[in-house]
């Protein structure tokens, strides 16, 4: 069975590494990657320092004296064609900064697109962007972008064609709507810019490239045309010359801060740790300093995080972690240097990131005596310091480096006799992360290699059972394109090394990540004295792509032994995954009803390193865009039977049922003051297991300068083989001496999502958010699987002894058949409801410099109840006592 499904899978390979070739249309990729920078080329203007006013109005002499660049062509929806509307673009330079000025024409004022919402917001608008290769390597490129209300928006491209929303740079745009025209005025400081002087391709000038969208036609134009079909954007920038004797500039930015902050909490008698208000005053500095033209060193000291919004809440009954997105605004920037990731297509959520920034700071790992009465456990880990260094040289390398350090945690606790001691919960820890690229070959080839390690002062006994003394991950990646841009081939390979007690790497090897305890497992073995623990991770990718024609293969092992969680982020090892998807695009379909599309299939299998068929996914599906600017997304998957290596959590192996799925999500013209978007997923097992998960999203905007979202939600799913626990039954011999129980589970959850923002000026805005959420589980059905390998279980009650439910004790008693030895479960039915809660008025007063004004609330419950009631649980949320946080932050940019 195994070798005939790895022929299936290597034939589905093979077919789809070599998609039919473009015979209709010419092949976008035949003009070369850096034919355009000889084709495109504008000459800038040097002029006298303070003879340019930033109003955005071009009404100086040096304006109409410098060149203008016009012309642009059409990325989409008409491919190849000219722009629907005029755009005409100038630049000037001194010794100070880059000046843009542009003029963009309309045939009706009613086509602007003007809304007004906060910096780098993703509003209904019209765009000009300026992109700036000032590397000069083809691949990395800073972009700056203007609408036509003066709304400012900054993103970094790496890797040519990846994009950074998180990266921010200190700079002055005005624009002004005049009729049916709108001009604007961009001034880039030299210092935001990253650039060798000295080099020799400073000589050839920069990469420079500039773009229009217009939203009422969903028309995106460039200068340097980039046809969507193109595997790389920076790479197609014009060149931008004449700049003759910029001075080096090293930047210097220092960012002091000063927070005050007020929590008030629910009170709590007895409690003596719990006071109803508590208030705190912090201070701390963010600092960059430019090393050289192109390389930069940033800091932050006690750094404040409190403008973050709260993760949302869920409810997980996994035995694996949930991912959370990195909000942080230090940890955002720049990160883009230390991605070690590959730029797939179909995303498995299996595949270790080997740097995750939220391990810093995180909350405490440590835990209060079983005993206590009271405790004081710190929400989060105090940062001391991070230092980044991070930049590229003119000899092609890209350099990063992160270190961050984070002092002991203690927490405090009242025992029984009421007597307050403390307990340490987190060490003194250092993070610290390299990376180091090198391209090479016009841009086209790329070598690199990362290094991480987490390093701990494990001095408390009951710190050192549980944490790693130090953990390790080395890793190297390469990436190759040829063919003028037709194929490319990547790959990454990485180590992890993790030492410290015998109880540590036995937890690590009982983990869900890897269960070395399985019975049944032959090539896993759990050894109970080790105390290191080491693995692998290699991956390889080759992707090719035409006008209409993507074909990409990937193939990925993770060794067993292989662990990252200590300064990256991994829920499964063993594995050995190889995938295959096939797109094809048509950016522009032809057809009067129908603007753009895209099919595409894909194939995903799963081994463990036992040999055992643990996962697999087959599917369609496409997106359509329709002339009247509504679009659909819909993709429909499938599994065949495969072996379930975790369902046990450290038992034998069962059978994974077959399962269909299907997805949909229908969005309405987002031109329109209130856009709708519907969201439908579905997916049913041949055990009878169902999940479905609805939701319904309006956004309405009432002016220009507001937008009120509202997202309800509603997911039912019926598990019929949810785990609860695992018995110890020595007579239990099919199951290897344990009895393992599951259950059928009916979870529902309701929840919603409202936003409302309010943008007074590009400066100063408001914004609110509050999602309150509702998730019920009753748990029915209680049952053992009957033997390993198999989808057959025993109920109780029915085919096997009896069940009792005892109100008194709220637990289930078990009389298994056979056996004396009969056992309690407790009640594990829930209903859990939340409510987060904030509002933020930010304001930069002047470029850099914001003061923030933050209220927040939480507030939540918990009932042993496996009913949905909506109405009574809403009113006990809104019921539950709040904790309530006032927050006050100013900064001030210092810098040139």
């Amino acid at each position: 069975m195994k070798s005939t499904i790895s022929i299936i899978i290597l034939a589905a390979i093979s077919a789809l590494a070599f998609a039919p070739a473009d015979t209709d249309d010419p092949d976008s990729t035949d003009l070369g990657p850096h034919k355009p920078s000889t084709v495109f080329t504008y000459k800038a203007t040097h002029l006298e320092k303070g003879s340019v006013k930033l109003d955005g109005i071009l009404d100086e002499s040096a304006w109409q004296q410098s060149e203008t660049i016009s012309g642009f062509t059409q990325r989409t929806p008409d491919t190849g064609k000219p722009s629907s509307e005029q755009t005409d673009v100038k630049i000037l330079y001194d010794d100070d900064a880059i000046y843009i000025g542009a003029t963009l024409r309309y045939s009706s004022a009613d086509s602007i697109a003007s809304t007004l919402f906060r910096r780098d917001g993703d509003g209904y608008s019209d765009w000009f962007f300026a992109g700036i290769d000032s590397y000069n390597d083809q691949r990395t490129a800073f972009v700056f972008a203007l609408n036509p209300r003066g709304v400012q928006k900054d993103v970094l491209i790496y890797n040519d064609s990846r994009e950074d929303i998180s990266w921010n740079a200190v700079w002055q745009g005005k624009s002004v709507i005049e009729n049916n025209v709108w001009t604007l005025e961009m001034r880039i400081p030299l210092s935001q810019l990253r650039y060798d002087e000295s080099s020799e391709e400073m000589r050839e000038g920069w990469g420079v490239n500039f773009s229009r969208y217009i939203a009422d036609r969903d028309e995106e134009s460039y200068w340097a045309p980039t046809p969507p079909d193109d595997a790389g954007i920076v790479s197609k920038f014009g060149r931008l010359t004449e700049l003759n004797n910029l001075p080096k500039k090293n930047q210097l930015e220092i960012v002091p801060y000063l927070s005050s902050q007020l929590n008030r909490s629910p009170f709590s008698n007895g409690n003596p740790f719990l006071n109803e208000y508590e208030s705190s005053l912090q201070a701390g500095a963010d600092v960059t300093y430019g090393l050289t033209s192109n390389l930069t060193l940033s800091a932050t000291l006690n750094p404040d995080f409190g403008q973050v919004e709260a993760d949302p809440a869920e409810v997980n009954l996994t035995a694996f972690e949930t991912f959370f997105s990195e909000r942080r605004p230090f940890f955002l920037e720049g990160t883009e240097i230390f991605d070690f990731s590959t730029n797939s297509m179909l995303r498995l959520g299996d595949v270790p990131t080997i740097f995750y920034s939220r391990r810093i700071g995180r909350a405490p790992q440590g835990r209060i005596p079983s005993g206590a009465e009271f405790s004081n456990m710190p929400e989060s880990t105090p940062i001391i310091g991070a230092v980044k260094l991070s930049g590229k040289t003119s000899g092609g390398w890209s350099l990063g480096f992160l270190n961050a350090v984070t002092t002991e945690q203690q927490a405090a606790y009242t025992n029984g006799s009421g007597e307050t001691l403390s307990a340490s919960v987190e060490p003194f820890t250092n993070y610290s992360v390299a990376r180091f690229q090198r391209d090479f070959n016009d841009g086209n080839s790329v070598a690199g290699i990362i290094f991480n390690s987490v390093l701990r002062e494990n001095s408390d006994p009951n710190l050192t059972r549980l944490l790693a003394d130090n953990a390790f991950t080395a890793g190297m990646d390469g990436q190759h394109r040829w063919n003028n841009n037709k194929y490319m081939i990547s790959g990454r390979f990485a180590a992890s090394h993790v030492s410290g007690s015998s109880e540590v790497i036995r937890s690590l090897q009982l983990s869900s990540a890897r269960y070395f305890q399985r019975p049944d497992a032959d090539n896993l073995s759990l050894n109970e004295k080790k105390t290191s623990l080491s693995g692998m991770y290699g991956d390889v990718m080759i992707t090719r792509q035409t006008r209409h024609w993507i074909s990409q293969v990937r193939a990925y092992h993770v060794t067993p032994g292989f662990e990252v969680n200590d300064l990256g982020f991994q829920t499964i090892a063993d594995r050995t995954t190889t995938t295959a998807m096939q797109i094809y695009q048509q950016p522009n379909s032809g057809l009067g009803w129908l603007r753009n599309f895209n099919t595409y299939l894909f194939s995903a299998n799963t081994f463990n390193s036992g040999g055992d068929y643990v996962n697999n996914l087959h599917g369609v599906g496409g997106s359509f865009r329709f002339s009247n600017f509504w679009s659909l997304n819909t993709e429909v998957f499938a599994s065949v039977r495969s072996v379930d290596d975790k369902l046990t959590r450290g038992g034998p192996v069962a059978r994974r049922p077959a399962s269909m799925s299907s997805a949909m999500i229908l969005s309405s013209d987002n031109r329109k003051a209130l856009r709708v978007r519907i969201l439908a997923r579905r997916q049913a097992d041949e055990l009878g297991g169902f999940s479905g998960t609805g939701s319904v999203r309006f956004q309405y905007r009432p002016h220009p300068a507001a937008n009120i979202s509202v997202e309800p939600t509603f997911s039912v799913r019926e598990n019929k083989t949810q785990y609860v626990s695992s018995v110890a039954t020595p007579e239990k011999t099919a199951t290897f001496g344990n009895r393992y129980v599951f259950a059928d589970l009916r979870q529902q959850t309701v929840s919603a999502t409202v936003r409302m923002e309010w943008t007074f000026s590009p400066s100063l805005s408001f914004q609110m958010f509050a999602q309150p959420f509702i998730s019920s589980g009753h748990f029915s059905g209680f049952k053992e699987l009957d033997r390993p390998g198999s989808m057959d279980y025993e109920v109780y009650g029915e085919d096997t002894g009896n069940i009792s439910f005892n109100p008194a004790s709220n637990r289930y008693e078990v009389s298994p058949a056979g056996s004396s030895n009969a056992f309690q479960l407790p009640n594990p039915d829930f209903n859990i409801h939340s409510l987060l809660g904030n509002a933020v008025v930010r304001w930069e007063y002047r470029p850099g410099s914001t003061i923030f004004f933050v209220w927040s609330q939480a507030r939540s419950g918990y009932r042993n109840s496996g009913s949905l009631d909506v109405g009574d649980t809403f009113s006990d949320l809104f019921s539950t006592p709040a904790t309530h946080t006032f927050l006050v932050k100013f900064s001030y940019w210092l810098g040139s």
